[in-house]
């Protein structure tokens, strides 16, 4: 049994619970992700190879995590994802803007440390919240609750994607400063770290939420902490069997593997993209809040497809929108270019939905939730695999300098050496496609019966 807290304490974990999923989300660098990198003189191989760090840290933090939640305790879990976000700012905040290897490693730094904060928060605060619920016989509010606090980080996120781009870009701010009467001039370097220095600020506002919530009192568990990371590895491994044992399932999660690895490579590039297509920098931002907002539409559609097609002709269907966006993305067309990107945009969000809806419509009770955790797992890693192939790429590219200002002579370097590499976008995908396709068909096909069979 767990002691209840009382009705002002439950509400008061209710009102941390949605602040602290707000602020945590109100990422300010979000919109100029990578060109924050490239601004402090990292090259693009170093960008790929330090987003392979982050997915590699949550990978190997995704299972003991959980079993630190049960072991600690949420609320301390959590408090530890609050001082990791300060701490992955702070990395930021000190890294010098010359490159170089002080500046790799300590963004090396911030991107283990964010992928221990998200590791970390994952499920602890969601847990928490419920347990306070259910502790005081309230459980029947969760929805209201969830639909509260996804509301208000959308609304976060919103604003956190406006203003970052806004604080990044020095014309927009200098105007808006000659607006009001102060004639004061930003540089464009004084700016550059200013959505980090927002970011600070919420980590601040989250690691107050944290502090202030209170969990219930569970019994005193027999297992020790070792015993319980060996429970949570067996789990995984029996839901990983189950998943390798049947056709659907493996499908489902071979399918996201190779949809997901190639436009999240995009959504990570996406702000050096959208540079090169001309868009003005106080609409990253913008663009951005669009096309989150495109999930209040886009669910709709994939439910209509669940329920009128196959998984297969899904699947077909999202890799036909996936390739037509690539191809189009590969052009880096000016202004127009943000129209295959939508694609790209619309197809994750279409597996996202399908593929969270086929596995939990099949996936047994007692495995369902180990069964969506592998899925979450298995896509970190093949995102981790594409960053570090990207980074390779690259560093390819640049070897063949000559040819690729030649055939981009109005793009800078870095641009050229960029577009070049969104032109492999298709070719991986396609690759990878009919990889997968015909390693699911071996790993199914029917073995012709032996004499004995026969018999």
């Amino acid at each position: 049994m767990k002691d209840s807290l009382t009705d002002k304490q439950v509400n008061g974990n209710l009102s941390r619970f949605i602040c602290f999923r707000m602020f945590f989300n109100a990422r300010f660098y979000y919109p100029v992700f990578a060109l924050l990198f490239l601004e402090h003189g990292l090259s693009w191989e170093e960008f790929g190879i330090l987003n392979g760090i982050w997915a590699i840290s949550i990978i190997l933090l995704e299972v003991p995590s959980g079993a630190l939640a049960d072991t600690i305790g949420r609320k301390r879990l959590i408090v530890l994802g609050a001082l990791c976000m300060m701490i992955e700012m702070v990395a930021l905040l000190l890294a010098p803007m010359h490159g170089g290897a002080s500046v790799f490693w300590l963004f090396a730094l911030n991107r283990i440390i964010s992928g221990i904060a998200e590791a970390a928060v994952s499920g602890a605060d969601e847990a928490l919240a419920y347990d306070s619920l259910k502790a005081n016989g309230r459980e029947k509010e969760w929805g209201a609750v969830l639909e509260k606090a996804q509301r208000f980080t959308s609304l976060a996120f919103f604003f956190a994607m406006m203003t970052g781009s806004a604080f990044y870009d020095a014309s927009f701010v200098n105007s808006c400063l000659h607006f009001i009467g102060i004639n004061y001039e930003f540089t464009s370097q004084a700016l550059i770290k200013a959505p980090i220095l927002l970011t600070f600020i919420s980590s601040i506002v989250v690691l107050i939420a944290s502090l202030g919530m209170k969990e219930t009192t569970a019994e005193k568990k027999d297992t020790s902490f070792g015993e319980t990371i060996r429970t949570s590895l067996r789990t995984t491994l029996e839901a990983g069997s189950w998943i390798w044992k049947t056709p659907l399932p493996l499908g489902i999660l071979l399918a996201s593997m190779v949809l997901d690895n190639v436009i999240r490579q995009f959504l990570t590039i996406a702000s050096a993209y959208w540079s090169v297509i001309d868009l003005p920098l106080a609409t990253f931002g913008l663009v951005a809040s669009g096309m989150s907002l495109m999930g209040y539409f886009v669910p709709r559609i994939a439910k209509y497809l669940a329920e009128t097609r196959t998984p297969n002709q899904n699947f077909f269907l999202l890799c036909g929108l996936l390739m037509i966006g690539l191809l189009g993305i590969a052009e880096a067309i000016p202004y127009w270019g943000i129209l295959p990107a939508v694609l790209l945009y619309a197809t994750m969000q279409s597996m996202n939905y399908l593929a969270s809806r086929y596995l939990n419509e099949h996936a047994p009770s007692e495995k369902r939730a180990t069964v969506l955790s592998f899925r979450g797992l298995s896509t970190n890693v093949s995102y981790g695999a594409v960053s570090l192939l990207y980074s390779s790429l690259i560093a390819w590219i640049k070897t063949q300098e000559n040819n690729v200002r030649i055939a981009r002579p109005e793009l800078s370097e870095q641009e050229a050496v960029f577009v070049e590499a969104l032109g492999w976008f298709p070719w991986y995908f396609l690759i990878t496609l009919v990889g997968t396709v015909l390693f699911f068909r071996f790993r199914f096909q029917k073995k012709p019966p032996t004499t004995n069979d026969r018999s």
